[in-house]
């Protein structure tokens, strides 16, 4: 049996090794590389995205009076340096406002501006994927006033309308498309948050609801070691493919998603799914592995199939799926952990367990 610390000291065994393993990731651009694989001597890549990502974990740390290695502004300078880039996508403008209600720079009438160009741009709402128009929702309601009232309106109706499935699931993209009905992890537990901060604020009344029910759906569907599921279907409010099984969504995105449902709603079932699933990195998983080595500067990355084998299972589920409503399952054969490692996964940590780890509460 895999041995892992109380739930309650997860926090202080976490948030300063992740801390501490951003450091190494950070370009002499400013920004943070995209990904740090284990055996290379050097990050691969850079990332806007990620680098906001994680200026959100270190300003919620900041906020929580956790110290920091990396200079908060001069990351922040590099991304608005960036921010014209072309792969530069209006979700990610969305995280730079979620940054603004943290770090006021006066900039939030300049990124609404962006933040509506890019949208026109690039097919407006229906064309945005799940996780995106989460953010674009995260972003609005995090600093709310006149300006941001009617696009907070429609960007809820988009989500809480054509992306939302009878089973109380979001689609991965409001448009039609093949992809519509088969959304991801992400796309599901981002929308959780969004609607749990819109909801913490009182600016839409459909919003807890909302988030309950998806929140209800995906508790259903954690796997019995704790994991969660990769690939949902919306329309069905099932499982189609359970790999891979990602770290960040184990110690990052389902804790701060579903620990703030939990304040907000006052059902404390959401917080223990999150607790449930942090075993899951200290070895309580199909492989046995410890997937959160931050002393070797990284958390690894998931448990997925090998390829090609990971192909074939993805058609052939999303294929029988489609047709007969059921995947196969297909669990504990032909299985590795993909060891790298990404620097918005610590991020998502910091920002998830950065108030535990001060021995605080500041949401």
């Amino acid at each position: 049996r895999a041995e892992y610390p109380p739930m309650a000291h997860c926090a202080t065994v976490l948030v300063e090794p992740a801390l501490q393993a951003l450091a190494p990731m950070v370009l002499p651009s400013g920004l943070l590389s995209y990904e740090l694989v284990e055996g290379d001597a050097e990050p691969r890549g850079e990332s806007v995205r990620y680098s906001l990502i994680v200026l959100l974990g270190l300003l919620r740390a900041e906020q929580a009076g956790v110290a920091v290695p990396l200079a908060t502004k001069r990351l922040r300078d590099a991304v608005d340096a960036a921010l014209d880039r072309p792969e530069v996508t209006p979700g990610d403008v969305a995280l730079r406002l979620w940054v603004e209600s943290r770090a006021d720079t006066g900039s939030t009438a300049a990124l609404l501006e962006r933040l509506e160009r890019l949208l026109r741009s690039r097919g407006g709402l229906p064309a945005r994927e799940g996780l995106e128009l989460a953010w674009i929702v995260t972003g609005l309601a995090a600093v709310p006033n006149g300006s941001t009232r009617a696009m907070l309106s429609a960007a809820l109706d988009q989500l809480l309308g054509d992306n939302l499935a009878a089973s109380g699931l979001f689609r991965h993209f409001g448009a039609t498309g093949r992809r519509r009905r088969f959304p991801n992890f992400a796309t599901e537990i981002y929308s959780v948050l969004a609607l749990a901060m819109v909801a913490r604020q009182g600016l839409d009344k459909r919003a807890l609801g909302a988030a309950c029910a998806a929140a209800d759906r995906l508790l259903e569907l954690q796997l019995e070691d704790g994991g969660w599921p990769w690939l949902y279907d919306a329309d069905r409010g099932t499982v189609v493919e359970r790999y891979e099984v990602y770290s960040v969504h184990q110690h990052g995105m389902a804790p701060m998603a579903l620990r703030e449902l939990s304040e907000v709603s006052g059902d404390e079932r959401y917080a223990g799914a999150a607790s449930r699933g942090l075993p899951w990195l200290f070895g309580s998983n199909e492989l046995e592995e410890k997937m959160a080595p931050l002393e070797r500067g990284m958390t690894y990355r998931s448990i997925r199939r090998v390829a090609p084998a990971d192909r074939l299972w993805l058609y052939a589920n999303t294929a029988t799926a489609a047709t007969v409503g059921r995947s196969r399952r297909g669990r504990g054969r032909l299985l590795e952990v993909n060891r790298s490692c990404r620097p918005y996964e610590l991020g998502w940590l910091v920002e998830a367990w950065a108030d535990e780890h001060a021995g605080g509460h500041t949401r």
